[in-house]
């Protein structure tokens, strides 16, 4: 299980940003790893470097992984690390889970703009935020450094 200092879990908050639909897309360091064709989040624990959906699950989330489970986004976006999302299934359960998400439309479909709008946020540029309740659109100005 992760261990982690207040300070972490205020640096780690500062790499999310909260999407309309639940998710919590991650804006920091990214990596693929092992033969996986889809990016995950990374974030820097001490002097390692763990998945950022690992760090939301069992620090925020209080769930560890027993050896032979997985972590499984629900929401399906691989970029979310919202520990509400992020259930641990057997291997056997998360591979028929993958498949079945191949078969179906996923949430990833609803959430790919808004991950493009927060990563466009994030280098600086304007991108109006739409409130999907009432369709109002609020133009927020940031400055890269």
């Amino acid at each position: 299980m992760l261990k982690a200092r207040p300070e972490d879990i205020d640096r780690f908050m500062g790499y999310v940003e909260k999407l309309p639909n639940g998710c919590w897309f991650w804006t920091g360091g990214r990596s693929r790893g092992k033969g996986n064709k889809k990016w995950y989040g990374s974030f820097r624990l001490g002097k390692r470097t763990v998945r950022a959906h690992r760090f939301s699950s069992e620090v925020l989330g209080g769930e560890p992984c027993p050896t032979g489970h997985h972590r499984d986004h629900t929401c399906r976006f691989s970029l979310c690390v919202c520990p509400n999302h992020i259930e641990v299934v057997t291997a056997e359960e998360n591979q028929r889970r993958k498949v079945q998400g191949h078969l179906q439309a996923t949430s990833l479909d609803a959430t790919a703009p808004f991950a493009l709008a927060a990563a466009l946020r994030n280098l600086g540029f304007e991108v109006p935020r739409i409130d999907p309740g009432d369709g109002t659109i609020e133009l927020e100005k940031r400055h890269a450094i």
